[in-house]
């Protein structure tokens, strides 16, 4: 079995810049982890910078970061099911496993001053937005449900166009929530950005704690369980992520009480909807 491109990197690498070298020599070490690091956790993992990891990727003939790991993932994912020569697997326990993991290491991740922070924000504020693209929409749609059962009402926009707009007419007193598992989808930094010039406050949520999205954001909350460019919207990563929609909204019933007598309401207006 050939691999393209770990052995045209093995092959290249003695020509590199020594910038170059370093982030040759960090992928090849350890190509795993570097399908779940963000463009500035590769930098920072090999000593060099996002622009030397830039031209690495680009002159291996990739347009940028996220190229280079999809053909990194799609290699690492032939060699894996050669390694396994198509032994059978427990996919259902497969999946419990590494849920029960993310779960356990999101506890761990979770600062719980910075969750009574972003509670107290999201009771104090006039508007909530919360905005994420593709599956991380999911969890935005998710933490908009969970806030309108307990009386407070928030809004969750998955289109880019509406959020940038939502983001551009942003007041003191609105609360951005900005979620993004990589932390580097264009639209969701732009937003959180826009939404901060604005004065809004902004929480980000991702599963990177070193990203794009984190370096605009008033307070992040790190979930675990990194995706790879073949796993986008993989159940650990976005289980992970509830569990913090889940402490925020635990929270904010512990700091505000009222907010339960708002979720026996919401669930008695609702009652009639099944049999």
């Amino acid at each position: 079995m050939t691999h393209a491109l770990i052995a045209s990197l093995r092959a290249a690498a003695g020509d590199m810049t020594p910038a170059l070298a370093r982030v040759a020599e960090t992928v090849l070490a350890q190509p795993d982890a570097t399908l779940r690091q963000s463009i500035t956790e590769l930098a920072e993992t090999s000593g060099s910078s996002e622009a030397s990891v830039m031209r690495f990727c680009r002159d291996q003939g990739f347009s940028g970061f996220q190229d280079f790991k999809l053909a990194l993932a799609k290699e690492l994912a032939t060699d894996e099911r050669a390694r396994d020569n198509g032994s059978p697997s427990d996919d259902i326990q497969q999946l419990v496993e590494t849920a029960i993991t993310s779960l356990r290491e999101t506890e761990q991740l979770i600062v719980r001053e910075d969750v009574a922070v972003a509670s107290r924000k999201l009771l104090d504020a006039s508007v909530v937005e919360c905005f994420g693209i593709a599956a991380s929409a999911v969890t935005a749609q998710y933490l908009a449900y969970k806030m309108t059962r307990i009386g407070k009402f928030s809004r969750a926009l998955g289109d880019a166009h509406l959020a940038v707009m939502a983001a551009g007419t942003a007041q003191p007193g609105t609360v951005q929530v900005v979620i993004s598992s990589s932390g580097s989808t264009i639209d969701a930094v732009r937003v959180a950005d826009l939404a901060r010039s604005k004065g809004a406050f902004v929480i980000g949520i991702s599963n990177r704690s070193k990203s794009p999205l984190i370096a605009v954001c008033d307070l992040a909350l790190i979930a675990s369980w990194p995706e790879t460019p073949l796993t986008g919207g993989a159940f650990p990563s976005k289980i992970s992520q509830l569990l913090i929609v889940d402490a925020l909204v635990a929270e904010m019933t512990r700091q505000d009480p009222k907010r339960l007598v708002e979720l026996s309401r919401t669930a008695e207006v609702v009652s009639d909807r099944s049999f």
